[in-house]
């Protein structure tokens, strides 16, 4: 009886996360709030609040829940520790240099610019272009954290890695299902590399530094040729 109490108590944090992504998508899609800050802000300036919103709610639904759980109910469970170690700099160093060029290439495609940049503003202040970076940070810490972590690390102990590499993947693919079919593929291999890194440096850092560094050159990179696209 103890151990099955131990058991559901240990998988609780992986359903937190879920339910965490969940409310977050239903956040995200959600033409009333999106409305009701539209209101808030001028309309050339509205997209960009909005996306900062979803963010900061990332946060909180992805990351803060689970943790919340976690430490107030003392579970024992996979736990978030910053250590560095010279793997993460070589992973890390590899992965952005195969993949940086792809996301530079890609960016200029039309098909590309229908979706990015996030938000389209031809106009940005210093602050506001620091500030789309900085959420994109911390929007990737909460959803590595709980794919890389909860979802992968927190149940290789009772799944196994290789079943554990598989669902984190089917999971991760399906996150991107609304994203279209070539995003939803592309996530495929690298949501694979990511876990397998994960696992040789028991982190989360070089999936969550890699992605960072994925979205901010995507985002520079869009927003030059979404720009440019205007001027044409």
């Amino acid at each position: 009886m103890f151990e099955n109490e131990l058991n559901l108590m240990e998988v609780t944090p992986t359903l937190i996360g879920l339910l965490g992504f969940t409310l977050y998508l239903l956040f995200l899609k959600s033409d009333t709030l999106n409305a009701c800050v539209t209101k808030l802000f001028k309309a050339s300036k509205s997209a960009f609040y909005w996306i900062q919103l979803t963010r900061i709610s990332a946060v909180f639904f992805m990351l803060g829940m689970p943790l919340a759980y976690i430490k107030g109910a003392n579970v024992s469970f996979w736990s978030l520790d910053f250590y560095w170690t010279h793997e993460d700099y070589l992973y890390t160093s590899i992965v952005v240099l195969i993949i940086l060029p792809l996301v530079a290439l890609n960016s200029k495609k039309q098909t590309h610019l229908r979706h990015y940049p996030q938000v389209k503003m031809y106009q940005w202040t210093v602050l506001e272009y620091a500030a789309n970076i900085f959420s994109w940070g911390a929007y990737l810490l909460a959803y590595e954290y709980l794919f890389r972590g909860i979802l992968f690390l927190g149940i290789i102990e009772h799944i196994g890695i290789y079943m554990a590499v598989t669902l984190n993947t089917l999971v991760y693919a399906l996150a991107h299902f609304h994203k279209g079919k070539k995003e939803l593929l592309g996530s495929i291999p690298l949501g694979i590399v990511l876990c397998l890194i994960s696992y040789k440096t028991q982190t989360i850092w070089t999936a969550f530094f890699v992605h960072w560094i994925m979205a901010t050159t995507n985002f520079v990179f869009s927003n030059y040729h979404y720009k440019k696209s205007l001027k044409l």
